[in-house]
């Protein structure tokens, strides 16, 4: 079995080519042998592929041009040919930002399988390998099956890191002892889950779809696992919403508590300046350069003005208990 993984030098845009028994095809783009069923795995750029899937492939025209857009919206789609799916993945690539999923597109009939890619999509990889066990895919849903259970599985762990990574932020904010992070770290998280709510919701309205097609309903295991897989996303997705929400908590919270200690701060400064507002009053007076300036000529006089000015500030402290300043 023959597999290539990068989209850019499959020969012929073919990446993967099989049969059920996990053989190589001689002529990928022949027609399928009779008493099996192929699994075409290729590439979306490629010009061969392309023109192989919207003139020879025979399927229908508009289910082919969704194959090979280059922009395509996670859905599923009944026909009464076959079955397409549009699916989004994590990006799993060195580098590369989770988030930034990647489109897999897939076209099931009774006898054949096509997933078509524009990059890498290691799931396929995982489920090509398959065929090298004692229990290898059964038919073209299974494949497709799997394949869709293989990517969420990649999946909620990235939402567990992002639930994480704000109970953090929570605990921190919550307890005065640890230190509360800024909210651009916050609002980094809000972003992730806002790009992957995008593409998870819309795949969730798929895995529904996908949970009662006609093509699946000949093999019961492949049934179960796609309800297992579309409940799986179901919490995933709902999960990502509650982030959301905690997330915008959170943020309201960190913002009204600094909000608390800037107005601590404004209001201390307030009640210093009016502690010390009529003193330099006082002093003020005290440094004209006039002649009648009392005690100016008395050896005492400094400790005299000094002991008054104590007391005026005492007086404008009792006056702010009165008033409730302090």
């Amino acid at each position: 079995m023959t597999i290539h993984t990068d989209p850019s030098t499959a020969p012929k845009g073919v990446l993967l080519a099989l049969n059920s028994r996990g053989e190589d095809l001689v002529d990928p783009y022949g027609s399928t042998p009779s008493n099996t069923w192929t699994w075409l795995h290729l590439a979306q750029k490629d010009t061969n592929a392309r023109e192989w899937i919207l003139n020879k492939s025979g399927i229908p025209t508009t289910e082919a041009q969704a194959l090979i857009a280059d922009h395509a919206r996670p859905r599923c789609i009944q026909t009464e040919t076959g079955l397409l799916f549009v699916g989004r993945g994590i990006n799993l690539d060195k580098g590369s930002v989770p988030e930034d999923m990647k489109s897999i597109r897939v076209w099931i009939e009774k006898d054949r399988i096509i997933t078509v890619i524009k990059r890498r999509m290691r799931s396929a990889e995982a489920i090509a390998e398959q065929f090298n066990t004692d229990h290898p895919p059964s038919s073209p849903a299974s494949v497709l099956v799997q394949l869709f259970s293989q990517m969420i599985q990649y999946i909620a762990p990235l939402v567990q890191e992002i639930g994480d990574a704000l109970e953090d932020i929570q605990f921190s904010v919550i307890d005065d002892e640890i230190p509360t992070p800024e909210v651009t770290e916050l609002s980094r998280i809000r972003l992730r889950t806002v790009a992957l709510h995008r593409y998870l919701l819309p795949l969730y309205e798929a895995a529904v779809t996908l949970s009662t097609a006609k093509q699946l309903t000949g093999s019961g295991s492949a049934l179960t696992q796609a309800t297992l897989t579309r409940d799986q996303l179901g919490r995933i997705v709902e999960e990502l919403a509650a982030i959301e929400a905690k997330a915008a908590v959170t943020r309201d919270e960190m913002v009204s508590q600094r909000s608390e200690q800037l107005n601590n701060r404004v209001y201390r400064l307030t009640v210093m300046a009016a502690i010390f507002l009529p003193l330099t009053v006082f002093t003020g007076m005290l440094g004209m350069n006039v002649g009648g300036i009392p005690l100016a000529s008395n050896t005492i006089g400094f400790l005299v003005t000094t002991l008054i000015m104590l007391a005026c500030m005492g007086l404008t402290i009792v006056v702010l208990r009165l008033i409730r300043w302090l």
